[in-house]
């Protein structure tokens, strides 16, 4: 006892420490559950959050559901409801007490059915038996109409009642089923297939029965009901149960009514509305017809009385005297019109006799003969203009050439290699240059 009255203080724990290991050893645990029981102890808090114990015969079990969980749910939770919970077990350390955190709460004496519901809804909405853009439009004028329901139920009397009192005229066919039970979904997927299939086809099928737990109504919760009302190739209504139950068929159908009385309101209404369109069509088509009548009657008099005013046999007679001056009009029309032709020919005939070729080619050798004597002339003028520019050019050669120049006194100056000399600096004294006149050279000695 010794060893154990003193421990080793690398083996004593402090309690934060023991709290969480143990927190981490049930949080790993138990993750994700489902726990049954009954609610005592709940308080609600301003912020949302719902504390509560989940308690049975031998314990009980601190629960917390958080104002964002708790807002999603369905339903109050009262002390004393057994409920359904699912969620993850965790530690609060500073009290070192284990709470379940809640994340769905569902009522006990429902769950088990809740729960099949919400997975077969999920599973088929996410098929796509739900979208609105597979869902069939109601017929205006229902006129064949099979009604799938127990016969003998509440249901149907109310449904063909209401018909009745709104003065339903169309054809109404019970096809008698069972509505709860477990042979229940199988005859309503029958009744479902002879509908679709009969002779003279129905126009719209009715799915209901009165309201009830989930239990009764069940079969319409079926796999198979829903997706044969999903399949049905007539429109399908479905009205089961009260204005807050809602089934798979509900989904499924083409149109959901809140009740059977709502299902035959909603056909009988459809039909009164287009009684009454009808009766107006009719109404205005007779009012349209009458007012024709009416105008049409009153265009009558009034050609007759433009037929008196006009008197055909004088319009007669004034068309035969405007025929007459017409007739007048176009001979001398004509004979204007035969003048102008024919001074319009003479004047065509001179043109063509001053445009004859004859006359053309005599014009032509009178123009040739003028052209001939204008180069002639011209050629002539032009020759002695050149001869003229060539004698001064040829003076003017003469006049600027080195020999003319050499003629007015001036001379060139070499040296003996025969370079030209431009400027006084580059002679010598003794030195010989030529000098070049226009008659001869002499050599001339440089003396300073």
């Amino acid at each position: 006892m010794d060893h154990l009255l003193q421990p080793d203080p690398d083996h004593v724990l402090a309690v934060s420490d023991l709290t969480r290991q143990i927190k981490t050893l049930l949080e790993g645990r138990f993750e994700q559950l489902w726990v049954r029981g009954e609610i005592s102890n709940l308080r609600r808090q301003s912020s949302g959050h719902v504390y509560f114990s989940l308690k049975d015969a031998n314990s009980q079990l601190p629960c917390v559901l958080f104002a964002r969980d708790a807002a999603r749910q369905s339903f109050q939770l009262a002390d004393g409801m057994e409920v359904l919970l699912f969620g993850a077990l965790s530690v609060y350390e500073p009290h070192g007490r284990y709470q379940l955190i809640a994340k769905i709460a569902i009522e006990s004496g429902e769950g088990r059915l809740q729960l099949q519901y919400e997975r077969m809804k999920r599973l088929m909405a996410k098929e796509g038996l739900f979208d609105t853009e597979r869902k069939q439009p109601m017929p205006a004028l229902p006129q064949r109409i099979a009604v799938i329901t127990s016969p003998t139920g509440a249901a149907v009397r109310d449904f063909l009642r209401i018909l009745q009192r709104r003065d339903f005229r169309g054809e109404v066919t019970v096809l008698p089923v069972r509505v709860q039970g477990q042979q229940a979904a199988g005859e309503i997927v029958q009744m479902l297939t002879a509908a679709a299939e009969s002779q003279p086809s129905y126009e719209l099928v009715i799915l209901t029965r009165g309201g009830g737990s989930i239990e009764d109504l069940w079969p319409f919760n079926e796999e198979a009901v829903a997706r044969a009302v999903a399949a049905c190739p007539i429109p399908v209504i479905s009205a089961v149960g009260h204005e807050i139950d809602t089934v798979l068929s509900d989904f499924a159908a083409d149109k959901r009514a809140e009740t059977p009385s709502g299902a035959a309101e909603l056909i009988s209404t459809q039909q009164l509305a287009s009684r009454e369109r009808l009766q107006q069509a009719a109404a205005n088509l007779t009012e349209g017809v009458r007012r024709q009548w009416i105008e049409q009657q009153r265009h009558l008099a009034d050609l007759q009385t433009r037929m008196r005013i006009l008197a055909p046999a004088r319009q007669v007679e004034l068309a035969g005297m405007r025929l007459d001056d017409l007739e007048t009009r176009l001979c001398v029309a004509l004979k204007a019109y035969l003048a102008a032709q024919q001074a319009a020919l003479m004047s065509l005939a001179g043109r063509l006799q001053t445009r004859h070729p004859r006359t053309r080619l005599h014009l032509a050798q009178q123009a040739i003969q003028v052209a001939a004597d204008r180069v002639g002339l011209a050629t002539k003028i032009s020759l002695r203009q050149q001869r003229e520019r060539l004698r001064h050019s040829a003076q003017r050669l003469e006049s600027s050439s080195l020999s003319a120049t050499l003629k007015r006194g001036y001379a060139i100056l070499q040296q003996t290699d025969g370079r030209l000399l431009t400027s006084a600096q580059a002679t010598r004294a003794s030195n010989m240059v030529t000098a070049q006149f226009h008659d001869g050279a002499v050599t001339l000695e440089v003396k300073k």
